[in-house]
This record gives C-alpha cells, sequence and structure tokens, in this order.
C-alpha cells in the first residue's frame, strides 16, 4: 500500500452541506473537482490494492464509512480513489458490504495509506500475496481481512506482475534493465500515472 501524500483540499468542499445526499453531490463540478484532486495524488492507482482507478474503474471512497461518521462525508482527509475491486471482491466496495462477516470498521485498527507507517505494515512475495511484516501484524491482518487485499483476483493478477518483472530481470539482470524497468514501474508516466502494483514492483526491483 503506497503513501499517498496529501493535496490541498478543494475549496468547494467546505461549503458542501453535511446532510446533503452523498448521490447529489456526485453530479456536481466539486465532485469531478474532487476526484480529479484525488485522483492526481494517487497517480492513478486504488488508495488500497494499488491497482488503476481511473474513471470506469473507482469511485471517491470514504475510509471512515458515511453511515459511521456522517460529519466527515465531505472531509477531504477522509476521502480517497479507491478501484471497484471486481464486483466487490476487495477494497472500498468490498470492506463494508454485507458478505465481508469477518471484518467490520475499527478506528483503531485501521490505517490510512496517507499514513507513512501503513507502508511498513505489509511485505508482498513473488506468488502474489500480501503478509503481515512484523512491525504490527494484529492491524496488518486487520487491514488485509477488511479490504480482501489477499483475495484470489489479486494474489493472481500481482503473481502475474511479479513473474513479468522477474522473467524480465533473468538470472543475472544487467544495469540498463534495471534501470529501465525502475524507471518505467517506480516513476509516473508523463500523465503523472503510476504502473500497477507499484509496492510489489518496489521489493522486486528494490529488494
Amino acid at each position: 500500500m503506497k503513501t499517498i501524500p496529501r493535496n490541498t483540499p478543494p475549496d468547494c468542499l467546505d461549503k458542501q452541506p453535511i446532510n446533503q445526499p452523498w448521490n447529489d453531490f456526485a453530479g456536481t463540478s466539486c465532485h469531478t473537482e474532487t476526484r480529479n484532486s484525488l485522483t492526481q495524488e494517487q497517480c492513478g492507482l486504488c488508495c488500497y490494492c494499488e491497482s488503476p482507478a481511473n474513471d470506469g474503474d473507482g469511485h471517491i471512497e470514504h475510509m471512515e464509512p458515511r453511515k459511521k461518521n456522517q460529519k466527515r462525508t465531505y472531509d477531504y482527509a477522509n476521502l480517497a480513489i479507491s478501484c471497484n475491486g471486481g464486483n466487490a471482491r476487495h477494497c472500498g466496495h468490498f470492506k463494508d458490504a454485507p458478505h465481508n462477516h469477518d471484518f467490520t470498521w475499527n478506528p483503531d485498527k485501521f490505517s490510512s495509506p496517507h499514513d507513512p507507517e501503513t507502508y511498513s505494515l505489509f511485505r508482498y512475495d513473488n506468488l502474489g500475496h500480501i503478509n503481515p511484516t512484523a512491525l504490527n501484524p494484529d492491524k496488518a491482518g486487520y487491514m488485509i481481512g477488511y479490504l480482501g487485499l489477499d483475495c484470489s483476483r489479486l494474489v493472481e493478477q500481482r503473481h502475474r506482475h511479479a513473474c513479468t518483472l522477474i522473467d524480465t530481470l533473468n538470472a543475472e539482470p544487467d544495469a540498463k534493465t534495471v534501470t529501465f524497468l525502475r524507471a518505467h514501474f517506480l516513476s509516473p508516466d508523463t500523465t503523472g500515472y503510476l504502473q500497477t502494483f507499484y509496492s510489489l514492483s518496489q521489493a522486486i526491483l528494490n529488494p
């Protein structure tokens, strides 16, 4: 889970009525401005799984669910862009879905992707799994379960990505290949977007 630096919140968010239904906000220019700001600061990736979260496969996510704290509905510090999770199998649409029986919102265990410490909670292996580190395995385990970050869909996608990188590197990669891969997978492109699974790429290319 890549650390996300924050932009300055759009001024229009402060003007939104606290009790305004979210669906009414969704069609406004402020919604577009907010989404664009969040997408820019996340370099086009989902705040949780680092899959692409572009217009067709992403939504503005309330990290603390609206039903738990309506006062934070228009709080920029509570907003991020999440992918749609392949029919709600992971990330924002999964975390508070009725079929997520084992995990519910817990503010003491939820670790925001904007907190630099969150990145250190997880490690990725070449088979595509995400695992807790020794830093805080209880919190990491909660995040993985609550967000479905080790679901079969993501494991398969990360595994394919790891295989692509490892096959390109070969057993004894030359310096030019490593430099090219780091530039391509660890730096934003000309549009400011990063490639999928930044943290996994980081683990392989900068071990």
